[in-house]
């Protein structure tokens, strides 16, 4: 039999559970079971892959069974140097791969947790240096919350429909100025509605392209309707961008960071419950816990207040 090398074997077991364009409705019960994106296809072929290279360097064949004791201690181990993000990501990784339940494990190294919002002085100054393509980008993923992948896939509100069977609240984009809604796919290939205001709106239907292109982005294949900035490339010139102007980079992510702060502030002023605040604003980014909300609240000490 053929000796596969870690890389090739980790390979190997994530193509027989990746089931990408699937949506999470379709599966079912099969949904804890597969992959449904190629990000995480790949953190998980990573994760794996450095098992098997630890395993290797123990002296056991890459082809040996793999025990359930073999991976806890592989998982107690590096929860001495990993982060707990990282001894999370390993233990479903090592889970789902191996046909195991793993323990929950305490990461010796603590997580500090920085904000990374910036101010929208602080984007602006960015977006002035970047091309009217991607200064484009910027200011709508400032102004609406979205990812980078997200803004390739903007869509007028007509050509694609959010996920019905998703439990979505009717007073989403609640307190928001005059502006339009559109839709993306997101995460897991989760369709949901974005809010874009008029100005933005109004730049982006001049930018929208005559016939759709195709663009690979991550190595994951999509159509682009309007000429902006998104995905990798926009991530990259907007870290350029940012160090350029500012001294540093947070990352086009932390225009997410500075959208869900603004829209907590704003529904908080409108005294609503705090949870119905979190739902609200976790639903607008695309996740459908309102706890996640909570990753976005933490401020830069050294930013002033939008």
């Amino acid at each position: 039999m053929r000796a596969y090398s870690p890389q090739e074997l980790a390979r190997k077991l994530v193509s027989a559970v990746v089931a990408l364009g699937k949506t999470k409705s379709s599966l079912g019960a099969l949904v804890d079971h597969v992959i449904l994106s190629v990000g995480t296809a790949r953190s998980f072929e990573q994760c794996v892959r450095e098992f098997l290279t630890w395993r290797l360097g123990g002296g056991t064949a890459t082809g040996a069974p793999v025990t359930r004791a073999e991976l806890e201690q592989y998982l107690v181990q590096e929860s001495q140097r990993w982060r707990q993000k990282t001894l999370g990501q390993h233990r479903q990784a090592l889970s789902l791969l191996f046909c195991v339940t793993l323990p929950n494990l305490d990461a010796e190294i603590p997580t500090f947790t920085i904000g990374r919002a910036y101010t929208r002085e602080e984007m602006e100054q960015i977006a002035r240096c970047q091309s009217k393509r991607n200064a484009l980008g910027t200011r709508i993923a400032f102004s609406c919350g979205l990812r980078a992948s997200e803004l390739i896939e903007l869509r007028e509100a007509h050509e694609l429909d959010p996920e019905s069977n998703r439990p979505w609240r009717h007073d989403l984009f609640l307190g928001l100025p005059e502006g339009f809604i559109y839709r993306t796919t997101g995460k897991g290939g989760l369709a949901r509605s974005v809010w874009i205001p008029r100005e933005l709106h109004e730049q982006l239907q001049l930018r929208r392209l005559e016939t759709p292109a195709s663009v690979v982005d991550r190595k994951v294949h999509r159509l682009r309707v309007f000429d902006i900035g998104g995905g990798h490339s926009l991530s990259e010139s907007f870290s350029s961008a940012s160090i350029r102007t500012l001294g540093f980079s947070l990352g086009l992510h932390g225009l997410r960071h500075s959208h869900a702060q603004h829209r907590l502030e704003v529904l908080l002023r409108m005294d609503l419950d705090p949870l119905d605040c979190l739902e609200i604003v976790s639903q607008e980014l695309g996740h459908l816990r309102p706890d996640i909300s909570l990753a976005y609240t933490p401020r830069r000490k050294s930013a002033a207040q939008n």
